[in-house]
């Protein structure tokens, strides 16, 4: 399941207020057992709902169970929607802005190497298929985005590949190379024989270096994260 790190922001900046507050409880020598029995039970809310924003990830014993968590891509003539376990993310193609592509060694905490970053210029459409968390009511909702960005990676969407075709074929995008999807991180290696063992000897060329690059950019919108990735891509050409 991916980890919900919205609700666990929101829930760390909470205990560090509440914690505060004890704090200057403490140096002022409040004696209200009410006020500090309120602000224990504040915290102790929300160290529950910060642990439950990643609740189940890694505890998984088979990859049927952890695919069952995973989201999953469809695609038709007016949009394409990303399917998970308690929500689907319909996206038409008409609100897509800008699609960039980033290839990379993943930092710690991470477990992808590709991702697709997809700029729209209208919300998608939410369909929740499971009822809120008490805690998701209760937590501000996110700040809206003037051009919202839907991520698709290629740990938590099981059919990382396929969206590739779908944006050539519905947004009519040439110019891909076909080996984009196929880079592999790491040093070429000659393999020789010595004695009778054979040993690989890493070469200094790497197979494969870190890219960012933009394939699909209508331009005509822009806010200030948006032209940060215009002005960091490569246009594939």
């Amino acid at each position: 399941m991916k980890p919900n790190y919205l609700s666990a922001s929101y829930s760390f900046i909470i205990i560090l207020i509440s914690c505060g507050l004890l704090y200057k409880f403490y140096i002022n020598n409040v004696n209200n057992t009410f006020i500090w029995g309120i602000v224990f039970i504040v915290i102790a809310v929300f160290i529950f709902v910060f642990i439950s924003s990643f609740k189940g990830i890694g505890i998984f014993k088979t990859e049927k169970e952890a695919n069952k968590y995973k989201g999953k891509l469809s695609y038709n003539n007016d949009a394409y929607t990303v399917i998970t376990y308690s929500k689907d993310i319909v996206v038409s193609w008409n609100s897509v802005e800008a699609i960039f592509y980033i290839n990379s060694p993943p930092l710690d905490g991470e477990y992808h190497n590709k991702e697709y970053r997809i700029f729209l210029n209208n919300d998608p459409v939410i369909i929740n298929k499971r009822p809120l968390k008490w805690y998701d009511t209760i937590l501000p909702s996110p700040k809206k985005e003037e051009y919202p960005m839907i991520k698709i990676d290629d740990y938590y969407n099981i059919d990382f590949n396929t969206f590739l075709p779908s944006i050539e074929r519905f947004l009519m995008i040439k110019n891909v190379p076909p080996g984009l999807l196929n880079g592999k991180f790491g040093n070429q290696v000659d393999y020789v024989k010595k004695e009778n063992t054979v040993i690989g000897v890493p070469r200094n060329k790497l197979l494969m270096t870190t890219g960012f690059y933009v394939l699909y950019d209508k331009g005509s919108h822009s806010d200030f994260e948006l032209k940060e990735y215009r002005k960091n891509a490569t246009v594939l050409r």
